[in-house]
């Protein structure tokens, strides 16, 4: 069996030290730190609320988000693959599939 690595990691079957390891990334690192959920709660609490006085500031404020979030997904996921994070639960922290993250971000990440 050494060498055979779908059948000793359990990869298809999802059994074994893979599933072991894909639970661990998705559930234990996948938790969003208090914190951070905290800021990302204020970002948009206090976005919701500049809209109602000042709506081109909110508007403002909104287009630095999405300027700045494709950069930090990408610094994200190149760290994850560093670290041998998989495709798929790349995939499921980012709300998409193992190959739509992958379609995405393979090429502009070193394997």
């Amino acid at each position: 069996m050494w060498g055979d690595v779908a059948a000793t990691e359990g990869e298809e079957a999802k059994t074994g030290p893979f599933a072991d390891w894909e639970y661990h990334v998705t559930t234990i690192e996948g938790l969003i730190p208090r914190d951070v959920e905290q800021m990302l709660t204020a970002v948009q609490d206090r976005i919701t609320e500049l809209a109602k006085t000042s709506p081109v500031t909110a508007l403002r404020a909104v287009a630095r988000l999405q300027d700045t979030t494709p950069a930090l997904a990408l610094d994200a996921v190149r760290t994850a693959r560093q670290a041998m994070v998989s495709w798929e639960a790349i995939g499921t922290a980012l709300g998409c599939t193992r190959q739509s993250a992958h379609e995405r971000y393979a090429r502009q990440v070193a394997n």
